[in-house]
């Protein structure tokens, strides 16, 4: 094989692109998942629940109110469905062992897929990406799809608002507190639970917002949540529990090897995630960027 060939590097390049929408998607997905994980401490598999609504919403919304609307629409709603599921399921649970909330998570996922088989039916679904995000860009002799820029470009602003909120905001601050000393907090006549509620919202716009943009890429079906929740929790390993910047690296690291390292080896998409997870656990059992006890 020759890499210097136009060809490969054609080829090599595009499955970079393609690596990097992925990651895209991982980012928005494993963040939401790390900010309840690491904030909160609720094993949360009903996020891939919450990614797949976001990508049905948001293909029965768009032939109605078009396609940004839609997907803006689907994570607000995603958003508030998260926050009405904490309220009413997940904050009972938020004295008792870890594995009564990963038990119920779970069965709500479950719940959620037979929800989409009964309304959209069993069949994977075909999305095309809007009228004026169906071109592209070709400087140099590469093409840049225009969807896949608009989808990294989406996500790296969403990721800079996210980061603003936590960090330089009265409620980040509030949020990041309540974590560390929830007694003082409430002390202090501050809404914890509600705080609580904010946060698991958050996390579920985000999944909802990575759903919603997911369609065009990689189309839909009902197996998409059970198919992605441990993919998400790994991305979120390799990163480091607790790492905002480690959510972001370890996506897009998990998302360019799988498809860059299919061009020599086919099996990568299933098992790079797992091998990189392995092999970094052996060297940094926190992950990339984890850092107990703190959320940056």
């Amino acid at each position: 094989m020759v890499l210097g060939a136009t060809g490969g590097i054609h080829q090599l390049f595009d499955l970079f692109l393609n690596g990097m929408i992925l990651g895209a998607i991982y980012v928005l997905l494993a963040l939401g998942l790390n900010v309840i994980l690491g904030l909160i401490g609720v094993i949360n598999f009903a996020h891939a629940a919450f990614y797949m609504l976001g990508a049905y919403l948001t293909l029965s919304f768009a032939p109605h109110i078009g396609f940004l609307p839609a997907v803006a629409a689907a994570a607000v709603l995603i958003g508030l469905l998260g926050m009405a599921t904490e309220v009413s399921v997940i904050r009972p649970l938020y004295k008792r062992i870890p594995e009564h909330a990963l038990l119920l998570t779970f069965g709500l996922t479950l719940v959620a897929e037979q929800a989409v088989r009964w309304h959209w039916g069993d069949y994977a679904e075909s999305f095309d990406p809007p009228s004026f995000l169906s071109g592209g860009f070709s400087p140099g002799g590469f093409t840049f799809p225009a969807y896949r820029l608009f989808v990294v470009g989406a996500t790296a602003v969403v990721v800079g608002l996210v980061w603003l909120l936590l960090n330089r905001t009265s409620l980040g601050l509030v949020i990041r507190a309540g974590v560390l000393d929830a007694e003082m907090v409430g002390a202090l006549g501050i809404n914890v639970p509600l705080t609580f509620t904010l946060t698991f919202g958050l996390g579920s716009l985000l999944a909802g917002l990575g759903g919603a943009m997911v369609g065009p890429v990689a189309g839909l079906n009902p197996n998409m949540a059970t198919s992605i929740i441990i993919l998400a929790f790994v991305v979120v390993v390799i990163g480091g529990l607790g790492s905002f910047w480690g959510s972001v690296v370890g996506a897009l690291l998990v998302g360019v090897f799988q498809s860059v390292l299919v061009y020599w080896w086919s099996p990568a998409t299933e098992l790079v995630p797992f091998l990189l997870m392995a092999g970094l656990l052996l060297v940094r059992p926190r992950g990339l960027f984890g850092v107990e006890g703190v959320f940056e």
